[in-house]
């Protein structure tokens, strides 16, 4: 279909700028998923709701695309917390960090250890420790501990 109008500055006369073909396929491809991830529909992983913003998305121009895909992504990366830091600032062991992951994915405890290959009273012992480490009141209280900047 070629490269459409984009209103972007510079680029190729009519205001198009070359687009990476590859790149853009990717970016539309990522699209439903940065936006079901950074919460701003609720989307409630509805096949139908995401078959339809694809639908919408095809028809956003090229560069437009592009520059979504990469504002979505960079917002994602912001709201991720540096749990390195985190885990060193407490003292948290890699198998206590690696809990910790799990609850931020939204997993349990329990699949969590069911996902690592570990026994539930270890994967409760992780979570034991994590709190007393932190200070936290609970698993919410420690997650929001974690992704607090500071």
């Amino acid at each position: 279909m070629g490269e459409k109008r984009t209103g972007a500055k510079g680029g190729l006369p009519g205001g198009r700028l070359p687009v990476d073909k590859e790149q853009l396929l990717e970016a539309r491809a990522a699209l439903p998923g940065l936006v079901r991830d950074t919460g701003m529909f609720d989307l409630d992983y509805d096949p139908s709701e995401l078959a339809r913003m694809k639908q919408i998305f095809e028809h956003l121009p090229d560069q437009a695309v592009l520059d979504l895909s990469h504002r979505l992504g960079s917002l994602l990366a912001e709201k991720q917390p540096d749990l390195a830091a985190f885990s060193a600032r407490h003292g948290i062991s890699p198998a206590e960090q690696k809990l910790l992951e799990s609850l931020i994915e939204g997993l349990t405890v329990v699949a969590h250890a069911e996902r690592e290959g570990i026994s539930v009273n270890t994967a409760r012992t992780h979570m034991r420790r994590l709190l007393e480490k932190t200070g936290s009141g609970g698993q919410l209280d420690l997650i929001r501990l974690a992704h607090h900047k500071s």
